[in-house]
């Protein structure tokens, strides 16, 4: 019976998967810790992710709940180095087969808690297997270290800065919904090299964060500073408004404060332009900071022919 309600849950995963475009492929009975893999390829074929899954099936491993998560407990050392060490990233996979419950957790040094008698999981009710958001999810899960995922975040805008590097101009224009919770919706970064202008979107949604928080995020690597030309009529209409006296008679201003010069010097160096105080739009300069100029220089040097191997050693003696 109980090798019965098995099968039960690792054909139901299969059916799911197959429905969500997954390939799944159960793995040998004996297996300490893994029943399938499962892989997603793009339209071209190419597989764009694999995970190792570990299925439980029956009724008696949704008993204990706490905090809107099932409890998976019994997880020895043996299963634990395995799962954090496999080579693929792993997850669980608990099936209730009285009502088809489908839920997972990711099995890592995070969500595996040591406990007195072994270790235990936490696996959230309202994470269910490949619904639209899990799947979301699973398709960029990775258990590749952090260092190697940063890495390909910045190889992933290496062609920017190298095009500041040698000259090109780069501008981040966006805008931000100041009284809404829409905040940051969309950001471009228009491209002006070699006689050509070209847009690059990022449609990226940030209900809360203020422009420079999500500017920084997006691009670790540069600085920035606002495209003065560009500025320079909303600054000039806001200098009026704070600086000048307009004498109705003589049908002109008259300066009582600071002149613009002054005036626009005194201004934020990151800012965006106020429209009716509902729209705050963005026109930056981009430009490298420390961290892109010293990735340039790691990607030209991991890049060469292993510029090391024609170093030998000797060995001395005393």
């Amino acid at each position: 019976m109980a090798n019965n309600i098995e099968r039960l849950g690792v054909s139901f995963c299969e059916y799911v998967a197959n429905k969500n475009d997954w390939i799944f492929r159960e793995q040998p009975i004996g297996d300490i810790g893994i029943d399938a893999h499962m892989e997603f390829n793009d339209t071209d074929g190419e597989t764009q992710r694999l995970l190792a899954i570990q299925i439980k099936s029956g009724e008696s491993f949704f008993r204990e709940k706490k905090d809107g998560n099932i409890i998976f407990r019994g997880i020895d050392d043996r299963q634990y180095n395995y799962w954090t060490t496999y080579p693929l990233p792993c997850i669980i996979v608990l099936y209730n087969p009285n009502d088809n419950t489908c839920i997972w957790q990711k099995l890592t040094n995070e969500t595996i808690v040591k406990t007195n008698n072994g270790y235990r999981i936490a696996v959230p009710e309202k994470q269910v297997f490949l619904d639209d958001f899990s799947n979301d999810i699973l398709k960029k899960y990775t258990n590749l270290p952090n260092y190697i995922t940063n890495y390909n975040f910045l190889l992933s805008q290496k062609i920017f800065m190298e095009i500041i590097e040698s000259g090109g101009l780069v501008k981040l224009h966006a805008k931000e919904w100041i009284h809404k919770t829409l905040g940051i919706r969309n950001v471009d970064l228009i491209v002006e090299h070699l006689g050509k202008i070209e847009t690059y979107s990022y449609p990226y949604y940030f209900p809360y964060d203020s422009g420079e928080v999500v500017f920084q995020r997006l691009f670790p690597w540069a600085d920035f500073s606002i495209d003065e030309e560009y500025y320079e009529n909303s600054d000039y209409e806001q200098w009026l408004e704070s600086e000048n006296y307009y004498d109705d008679e003589e049908g002109k201003y008259f300066v009582i404060g600071d002149s613009f010069e002054e005036y626009r010097s005194s201004l934020p160096p990151i800012r965006g332009i106020d429209h009716c105080g509902e729209v705050s739009e963005f026109m930056l300069i981009m430009g490298l900071n420390d961290l892109g100029k010293s990735f340039l220089t790691v990607d030209r040097y991991t890049s060469m022919s292993r510029p090391y191997s024609n170093v030998k050693s000797y060995k001395t003696t005393c």
